[in-house]
């Protein structure tokens, strides 16, 4: 969706022809958050008084791993923009697109990160003989 607005802004189309389009795709935004909630409700919440141990052990360990990937890219975001501006004296300029899309990917990522881990890290299911 980000991507589309972000096209449609730079055209002279009208607006009564993106305008429906593009809240179009809003609601299959709000649509697809509303499945992903329902198929992720519950699978990585910290409480858990349900879980057995190795749930809990599995569900752990993937907040762990959700906590050093968000670590390792934040330090690597930080060291890119220290080498950017210190070492190269280049300027950064934030306007409004790479801002708005920097928002989109971090509520959309950071909320599912855990749960990835978990997909990532839990053991397949054996196989029936």
């Amino acid at each position: 969706m980000f991507a589309w607005s972000a096209f449609w802004m730079t055209t002279s189309v009208s607006n009564l022809i993106w305008g429906p389009i593009t809240f179009a795709l809003i609601g299959v935004t709000l649509v697809g958050s509303v499945v992903l909630y329902r198929f992720v409700k519950h699978r990585a919440d910290m409480p858990g008084a349900s879980l057995d141990e190795r749930q809990r052990q599995l569900r752990d360990r993937a907040w762990i791993l959700s906590y050093q990937v968000l670590s390792a890219v934040v330090i690597a975001v930080v060291a890119a923009v220290g080498i950017l501006v210190l070492g190269f004296d280049r300027p950064i300029t934030l306007d409004a697109g790479l801002v708005n899309g920097i928002v989109l990917c971090a509520a959309v990522l950071l909320p599912v990160l855990p749960v990835a881990a978990l997909a990532w890290i839990e053991p397949d299911p054996p196989a029936d003989v």
